[in-house]
């Protein structure tokens, strides 16, 4: 549990934070030596730099000015930054930096960066520049991320397309994925982040992506660009790379893919139930404290997940049906279960399960394979509660019928 409010808080950040761009720049001037790349850096050892990053590159030969413009800025200073950032209401800010800060940083990560050098005209690369020194103003440089429709690798594109003269067309294959088994690629390393993000994400992440909504991460963005052309106005077709470069390499070791440690701790969890259920049904009579210990755990997890749900603007967590066993309702039942009144509210809960399959055949939500054992954990208290109340009633009947 201790990574369900982390995957969320970090799963939405597919760019890290880098340096604040300077407070005003001087209008840019028309150059003759100016060099464009993009830059996609390897993701890190921690979970907000678990997918890489984007940013562009300007190198300006004529006056020896090497910047990078990364579109991954924010404040942690801002007043109420966490509660805005689990509502969906963060401002990224585009800033700029010196390259070698840039890479100094990563080399001290140990994380690699691939340098692919546009094919751009000096016409081209002047506007690049223009456009982004332009953006870069402090009217011109905040915006409202969105970690899958508008992040730092989108921005990057979307500036790079303006300033071609003509059409920038990619060839890469589609793989057909959606958002979520792209997001698995990169956290399989981490089951537990993996486990938190399938827990809080909802179907909008099943949707199969078109090509271009996958370049939402960066190394699928260096994909496309490695065989992307550029159609000129004037009918010439020519690479969109002009170069490949690797001024760092990684060093930092590949992690292996941890055990499936969810799986196991709720396999665990379930069988230690199931045991102390088959002791429960014996005495006939339930132990109050293992039930509004769970009802404990599914309420701050409801409202965690109801939250996200109803109020935050995060894509994809408005659609997660888990909402219907994960809520705070899981708070009301609690002094029901210690006055031993759970008659009533077991066969309510027992409609919340059977609400909840329904609609998980109808949407086809992909569930994490971990949740299940959680789930029939749950289901189980219900039942064993249905069973010993019933019993209780029939004991009940039977005494009035001998009197």
């Amino acid at each position: 549990m201790r990574y369900l409010c982390l995957a969320f808080l970090l799963l939405l950040q597919t760019c890290p934070m880098c340096v604040r761009a300077q407070e005003e720049q001087s209008a840019p001037q028309q150059l003759d030596s100016l060099e464009v790349s993009l830059l996609t850096c390897t993701p890190g050892p921690v979970a907000y730099s678990m997918y890489g990053h984007s940013a562009l590159r300007v190198h300006n030969f004529t006056d020896n000015l090497d910047l990078v413009f990364n579109y991954g800025v924010f404040d942690y200073n801002e007043d109420n930054f966490v509660f805005k950032f689990v509502k969906g209401e963060t401002d990224y800010i585009l800033g700029a930096e010196y390259a070698v800060g840039f890479f100094g940083r990563y080399r001290d990560e140990g994380a690699g960066v691939l340098e692919q050098v546009l094919n751009l005209s000096q016409e081209e690369c002047n506007t690049l520049n223009v456009l982004l020194m332009e953006n870069l103003l402090p009217e011109n440089r905040t915006y409202r991320y969105n970690w899958l429709y508008d992040n730092c690798t989108t921005r990057a594109r979307d500036m790079m397309e303006r300033a071609v003269q003509g059409e920038v067309r990619y060839h890469a294959a589609d793989p057909q994925l959606s958002a979520r088994a792209i997001l698995h690629r990169f956290n399989i390393v981490d089951r537990w982040m993996e486990f938190g993000e399938n827990f809080i994400l909802g179907y909008e992440l099943d949707r199969t992506l078109s090509k271009r909504q996958q370049m939402f991460i960066p190394s699928f963005y260096a994909a496309d660009v490695d065989s992307a052309t550029i159609l000129r106005t004037d009918g010439q077709v020519v690479p969109l790379v002009r170069e490949i470069r690797h001024p760092l390499e990684q060093t930092l070791p590949k992690r292996d893919s941890d055990f499936d440690t969810p799986m196991l701790t709720f396999i665990l969890v379930l069988v230690v139930v199931a045991v102390i259920s088959f002791f429960e049904l014996r005495r006939k009579q339930t132990f109050k404290w293992l039930d509004v210990t769970l009802a404990v755990l599914v309420g701050l997890a409801g409202l965690l997940v109801s939250f996200l749900f109803f109020f935050s603007e995060h894509a994809g967590v408005s659609t997660n049906i888990l909402v219907i066993l994960f809520n705070p309702l899981a708070f009301v039942w609690i002094p029901f279960i210690i006055l031993r009144r759970t008659r009533v509210v077991s066969y309510v809960i027992l409609a919340e399960f059977i609400a909840f399959f329904i609609v998980a055949v109808a949407v086809r939500q992909c569930l994490d394979a971990a949740i299940w054992p959680l789930v029939s954990t749950l289901l189980l208290r219900v039942i064993v509660n249905i069973f010993i109340n019933h019993n209780k009633s029939l004991s009940l009947q039977t005494q009035k019928q001998t009197k």
